[in-house]
C-alpha cells in the first residue's frame, strides 16, 4: 500500500494503521523499534518534534519504506489564465460619504 505523507500526523497515523493491521501492541512495537510507549504514543498522535532516526527504527520495525518522491512542477500557464480571467479586474476606489 503506498500513502502520501504530508504532515506529521500523517506519519503518526501511518505507523498506528500499520501496527494496527500486524496486530501489534504500542507496547510490543516501542520494544521492537528500541523506543518507549510513551515516545511511540506521541508519534501516532502526530507530535512535531521527534527524532528523526526513531521515526525511521519504528518504520523499519513495520517493515515500512519511506521513499521520497519528486511532486509534479505547478502548471506554468496557470499564472497567465489566472491573469486572463482577473486582469481586467481593479480596486474599486473608496467611496465618499
Amino acid at each position: 500500500m503506498e500513502m502520501q505523507l504530508h504532515t506529521v500526523r500523517d506519519v503518526g497515523a501511518t505507523v498506528r494503521e500499520a501496527r494496527v493491521r500486524r496486530r501489534l501492541t504500542q507496547a510490543v512495537l516501542a520494544a521492537r523499534a528500541g523506543v518507549s510507549r510513551e515516545w511511540l504514543v506521541r508519534l501516532e498522535q502526530g507530535h512535531p518534534r521527534l527524532e528523526m532516526q526513531l521515526v525511521l527504527d519504528t518504520f523499519a520495525a513495520l517493515d515500512l519504506t519511506l521513499t521520497a518522491a519528486e511532486s509534479e512542477p505547478a502548471d506554468p500557464s496557470y499564472e497567465a489564465r489566472w491573469d486572463t480571467v482577473f486582469g481586467g479586474l481593479t480596486e474599486r476606489p473608496p467611496e465618499d460619504d
